[in-house]
């Protein structure tokens, strides 16, 4: 589910995305797995026509359990950017990891994506720090980049405590993996 001020809008990175409709503090959660959102286990996979699959490739993302998930209230239009605004490494939810204004469009990096098939792009994001051609990392992404995204997440989760929150930031994982043991708040 999305935070409410989300709301799909025109992306200077592709076509349509995410826009914050108001200033959105670093440590917010602006999204998170909610029952609304549809998940295709791997046995309904098998009898969900080709077309629907691709699909769901293209909008959702693959879980640790096989699960396909696609995100509810337009989640599924984040687009991805080298310099991502939201990040879910060792999260349950997606945390925004900068101050975000008002009008900014929302991103991710898609990297974090590490139980789909195979897929690679030339990525448009422009960032100084864009990496050029993006690729999935079956079992995670190169070490250095997990550490960056752990000193973000972490710098996210002290000014988290201090963020009103429309759902809980806990330890766990996005991916269909459980949560960590020992509270509310990821360490």
């Amino acid at each position: 589910m999305l935070h409410s001020a989300l709301h799909p809008g025109y992306s200077r990175i592709h076509g349509v995305g995410v826009i914050a409709l108001r200033d959105i503090p670093m440590g917010t959660a602006l999204w998170w797995p909610c029952p609304k959102c549809s998940v295709f286990s791997e046995r309904v996979q098998r009898r969900t026509p080709e077309g629907v699959l691709r699909w769901l490739g293209e909008f959702g993302y693959r879980r640790a359990d096989g699960g396909l998930i696609t995100p509810c209230r337009g989640a599924h239009l984040l687009n991805h950017s080298c310099a991502a605004t939201v990040l879910d490494a060792g999260l349950s939810v997606g945390i925004a990891v900068v101050d975000i204004r008002k009008g900014d469009e929302v991103t991710c990096d898609y990297r974090t994506f590490r139980y789909d098939d195979a897929w690679h792009f030339t990525c448009s994001c422009n960032a100084p720090e864009c990496i050029g051609t993006i690729a999935s990392a079956p079992g995670g992404p190169p070490a250095a980049v997990s550490a960056a995204w752990r000193h973000r997440v972490n710098t996210a989760l002290t000014a988290a405590a201090t963020v009103a929150q429309e759902t809980t930031v806990r330890a766990g994982d996005v991916n269909g993996v459980r949560a960590a043991r020992g509270g509310d708040r990821a360490r």
